[in-house]
């Protein structure tokens, strides 16, 4: 029941119709199948006693009116129709297969997307509290075992119980105390090495999920790091921490497959030994072979459909076991990111004519007890040129990561012309503001493409492309390559210097032509004559925009209207860069200044 109301959470209510729809054609090809194998017993019948077409009411009747003149014509038509059912019969069953595998893997796709976008709308601290591969596990890995391992297994394991309850019905009604004595023997023997591996199998998927998690943090770290890991030599390393998690994987998928596929062996050679002592108990019973025959077809078309529907069951009950684990994570990760509250966001422009203000504002990370910024006031004007400057730790970065809305005050207000920065207004502020952060992200896509990030390649606009290039300098260096904008950075943009890394990220900020421009050590991986091109081109924007910069290097702030001085979480002191040379002594030492 459990198992049901994991898998119910994650239909909707048209899925649920369509689920409804798909069982009764599992219920229409149930009775196909039974009356496909009830057909071969009459068949066999008038094969071994020719004379039943005279003295069976029925049979005569239709001899009679379909005007046939030989017993022969009549049995050779009778064997033509059972087979023409019989393939009837299995195209429905396609048909039904067919829909069952449409319905999981449409299930796959709208699984991974609900994840993606629940993923993708969880604040910030989620992403920074776990790691990046359990997403990408849960998301490209879990999500499949749930629909090949948990839903298709379910689903074919509800077609063989109607197709195996039909058959076996038929059975019953033949020669009920047989019938019984074979389903005990064959559904018994079933039933206890499923109860005896249930236990195994649930471990066994337990393993897997966590060796494979291991195996997805393993291969990002190593790949994502790779110029560190040729540099220091580290490759055996890796492969040592790979090992035995990918062993781990491996053997729990083989164990699993073993105690799914070998007892089929061990069955079939029961089924065919049911068959001989069918025989012995009818010659017993005192029976010809005349009544023996048709039974005996029976039995053997009954089990030839029903040792392979018994066999799949099985293996679907054993692969819903394995994968129980996958499903726990999914259902888990969906609930978390469900429960999000959806925000309406406003589609606008958040108005700033005149000011930013940090009224008060206090703030501390999860799971630390000192504060990152601790009743920080300040006030930016529009159009001013601001510097951040502090040491490392000072909460810089925390106030910037507040002003962009990655997290939340704990205490106070950050304003926006009186408006505050909430969920409901952060979306349409963010349309105002380009970030360049100190560690440039690149995708594997063209200049173009990472200067635009995000945006549809048939909407990249190239003008624009080229003007944010152009203050960033880095169009003259684009137009330099063989290929231009449309040069590929490759992965992490590992073709490109830190320098021109850094540069694109600049220019990205600078695409959508922001009102404010947020500068968090953009400058630090540029050598000093780019630096102070760049620099000069962005200064060259004071007036018309807002800039807020941090920095260690006070070069890239000396022309800033006004400097804010962080120590411990909170503002020691602001004024211009000649007034506070003369009147802090910390700042005093950051520009490299002796007492």
């Amino acid at each position: 029941m459990r198992l049901l109301r994991q898998l119910n959470s994650l239909f909707n209510r048209r899925e649920r119709w369509q689920l409804l729809v798909l069982s009764v054609a599992l219920v229409i090809r149930a009775g196909v199948e039974l009356v496909g194998v009830a057909s071969i017993m009459p068949f066999m019948s008038v094969v071994a006693e020719p004379e039943l077409i005279q003295t069976n009411p029925y049979l005569r009747e239709a001899y009679e009116r379909l005007g046939f003149t030989s017993e022969i014509a009549f049995i050779t038509t009778l064997g033509v129709a059972v087979v023409a059912f019989l393939i009837l019969a299995n195209a429905f069953s396609a048909l039904a297969v067919y829909g069952m595998t449409r319905f999981s893997w449409g299930m796959h796709h709208k699984l991974a997307m609900r994840l993606l976008k629940g993923y993708l709308r969880m604040p910030y601290s989620f992403f920074v509290e776990r790691n990046s591969a359990s997403f990408n596990k849960t998301l490209l890995n879990e999500c499949q075992e749930v629909i090949r391992g948990v839903l298709e297994p379910l689903l074919n394991a509800g077609a063989k119980v109607l197709v195996t309850a039909a058959i076996v019905g038929l059975l019953v009604v033949t020669d009920p105390m047989l019938a019984i004595i074979v389903v005990l023997v064959v559904g018994g023997s079933y039933g206890l090495l499923y109860i005896a591996v249930k236990k195994r199998q649930r471990h066994l998927g337990k393993v897997r999920v966590a060796a494979n998690h291991e195996r997805f943090k393993v291969t990002g770290e190593a790949f994502g790091g790779i110029k560190d890991v040729k540099v220091l030599q580290r490759e055996n390393a890796f492969v040592e921490r790979f090992r035995p998690a990918s062993l781990q994987f491996s053997r729990a998928m083989a164990s699993n497959s073993l105690i799914a596929k070998i007892p089929r062996y061990f069955f079939e050679a029961v089924a065919f030994g049911g068959i001989v002592l069918i025989v012995i108990y009818y010659l017993n019973a005192g029976k010809g072979i005349s009544q023996i025959l048709p039974i005996l077809s029976l039995y053997a078309f009954a089990g030839y459909r029903l040792m392979p529907e018994l066999q799949q069951l099985f293996q679907a009950a054993a692969q819903i076991r394995f994968n129980r684990a996958a499903l726990d994570d999914l259902t888990r990760d969906l609930a978390t990111v469900e429960a999000q509250p959806v925000v309406q966001v406003s589609s606008g422009v958040l108005p700033f004519k005149r000011a930013i203000e940090f009224d008060d504002v206090t703030f501390a990370y999860s799971g630390s007890a000192r504060r990152a910024l601790s009743g920080v006031s300040l006030r930016i004007e529009r159009n001013k040129t601001i510097g951040l400057v502090g040491a490392s730790g000072s909460g810089k970065t925390t106030l910037v990561d507040l002003l962009l809305g990655l997290y939340e005050p704990d205490h106070g207000r950050i304003l926006v012309d009186g408006v505050p920065l909430d969920g409901t207004t952060i979306g349409a502020w963010l349309r105002q503001v380009g970030y360049v952060p100190q560690h440039i992200f690149l995708t594997d896509d063209t200049i173009a493409a990472n200067i635009a990030f995000g945006v549809r390649p048939e909407e990249v606009d190239l003008e624009r492309v080229e003007r944010a290039a152009s203050i960033a300098h880095l169009h003259d260096f684009v137009v330099s390559l063989p290929q231009g904008y449309h040069t590929v950075v490759g992965e992490r943009g590992v073709r490109l210097s830190g320098g021109q890394r850094q540069r694109i990220g600049i220019a990205r900020a600078l695409y959508h032509d922001p009102e404010v421009l947020v500068m968090d050590e953009a400058t630090s991986a540029l050598d000093g004559a780019t630096e102070k091109a760049v620099m000069e081109a962005i200064h060259a924007l004071s007036g018309s925009k807002t800039i807020i910069l941090i920095a260690h290097r006070l070069t890239t702030v000396q022309q800033s209207d006004m400097i804010w001085i962080l120590r411990g979480g909170k503002v020691e002191q602001s004024g211009t860069y000649d007034g506070l040379i003369q009147e802090n002594s910390l700042f005093r030492a950051f520009a490299g200044i002796s007492e």
